[in-house]
């Protein structure tokens, strides 16, 4: 299967065009599938290199993909960086001798006569790229995060040496899921990540306008079109975030196929019932949910339940520098599925006898710490909708469109509803006739107790 490209951001494009014209180094952090690969490539497209100023239109880029390096060693980073130059150089109409001085430098590196070439092999790349080009050598490094985690700090310091020695002649753009700073503290890295103050870049979500961009070229590349609120489906449950993005349009194109204009308020509804269930979906929420810190996970945890008051003024910060919380005023997670994948783990983070607990990637529900009888598909979704709003009321509105679908809606009367209600309290409550969890709330609807 061909891998699709995330469409590139129009504001990271622009900040990362103006730190290379200004010779600087930059370090573009941001979540997984947020568009750091898509912007590093983007930035070196001709297309872009028209948008750099007068001082940064003769820069020579090169990227490099980390996670090609053969091996996690100082050979296997310096191998995959030349390969990067090697790469580009034809394209930029580098001297034929500068290539064919690449070239053996390159053999040096992947044969080497002692452990001491290897380093020195790429000096002199380096050292030749900065003297014979009459351009900035720029390198992007992209999927920065294990090779700054695992290789010998002198990598590091090797390269603070080399942008010392040429200053704004020779920068570096790293691409990671975290700060530098946080990735490591020795004093090697330390210097290395000491270039990039002041000109680090948090990638958070795109924007109305890119999203929108990005789903219009996904559904074109289907040769499909999708209708303005199918688009505005997709960015609202996306929020931006470019996988989500991805999923969801795939999701939502498989769901439509050829079906007519007059059913395309089905397709939302039935899409956004399986958007919880698609594994895909609950993927891209559980790398979102795993790079973020135990602090903020728990800060997120808290403003979800309100079980505390306030977090810090800096982790709700770098919540909001993430993307994941998004300012109003009131802060709001990003994307109504990760709030709701978020709440599920607060769930599973309660002691396993207390209340209910669904394991959406088996499908298994546990009351008390026991398992509870199979569940019908019907009984699931009105479960589920309850459980993704536990403590809230669900009137019948909101339980007909979830379980049955928004066309239903004047079909479903309120005797077939609390029929569905009576069998899920038979299989959820020990003791359907003194609900503990399955509350009704008369006139009102129907909630999920917590515990």
């Amino acid at each position: 299967m061909t891998k699709r490209k995330l469409s590139p951001r129009s504001t990271g494009l622009n900040d990362l065009i103006a730190a290379i014209a200004d010779g600087l180094c930059c370090s573009i952090v941001g979540l997984s599938n947020t568009g750091k690969s898509a912007l590093l490539r983007s930035v070196c497209e001709p297309a872009a290199r028209q948008r750099f100023p007068a001082q940064g239109r003769g820069s020579a880029l090169f990227y490099v993909d980390c996670n090609l390096m053969l091996t996690m060693t100082e050979q296997g980073f310096y191998e995959a960086t030349l390969r990067g130059v090697q790469a580009e150089l034809g394209n930029i109409g580098a001297p034929q001798a500068l290539a064919k001085r690449i070239d053996a430098l390159y053999n040096k590196i992947i044969e080497p006569s002692s452990a001491f070439v290897v380093p020195l092999s790429f000096n002199e790349s380096v050292i030749a790229l900065c003297e014979q080009l009459e351009q900035r050598v720029v390198f992007l490094f992209d999927e920065f995060d294990e090779p700054f985690a695992r290789l010998d700090g002198r990598v590091f310091l090797n390269l603070r040496a080399l942008r010392d020695k040429y200053g704004p002649r020779l920068c570096f753009v790293t691409a990671t899921e975290k700060n530098l700073a946080e990735g490591r503290s020795d004093s090697e890295t330390t210097e290395f990540s000491e270039l990039f103050v002041g000109c680090t870049h948090f990638l958070g979500m795109l924007n109305a306008d890119d999203a929108r961009q990005m789903v219009q070229e996904l559904a074109q590349r289907d040769g499909a079109t999708l209708a303005a609120e199918e688009i505005a489906f997709i960015i609202d449950q996306a929020g931006g975030h470019a996988g989500l993005l991805l999923a969801i349009t795939n999701m939502l194109l498989r769901v439509s196929g050829s079906a007519p204009a007059e059913l395309r308020a089905h397709n939302l509804t039935l899409a956004k019932q399986l958007l919880e269930r698609d594994a895909t979906v609950r993927a891209e929420c559980s790398r979102l949910w795993s790079q973020l810190t135990e602090d903020h996970q728990t800060a997120l945890l808290h403003l979800l339940t309100e079980s505390e008051p306030h977090s810090s003024e800096s982790t709700r910060q770098r919540l909001v520098e993430t993307g994941i919380l998004v300012n109003g005023p009131p802060l709001a997670v990003f994307s109504p599925l990760f709030e709701t994948f978020a709440r599920r783990q607060f769930r599973a983070w309660l002691p396993p006898q207390s209340g209910v607990y669904i394991d959406v990637d088996s499908g298994e529900v546990w009351v008390e710490g026991r398992k509870s009888p199979t569940l019908t598909d019907l009984e699931y979704r009105l479960l589920l909708l309850l459980y993704g709003r536990v403590d809230k009321i669900c009137d019948k509105y909101q339980v007909v469109e979830s379980v049955w679908g928004q066309e239903f809606i004047d079909e479903v009367d309120d005797s077939r509803v609390e029929k569905l209600i009576s069998r899920l309290r038979q299989k959820i409550e020990a003791d359907p006739a003194n609900p503990r969890y399955f509350q009704t709330v008369r006139g009102r609807g129907y909630r999920l107790l917590s515990g």
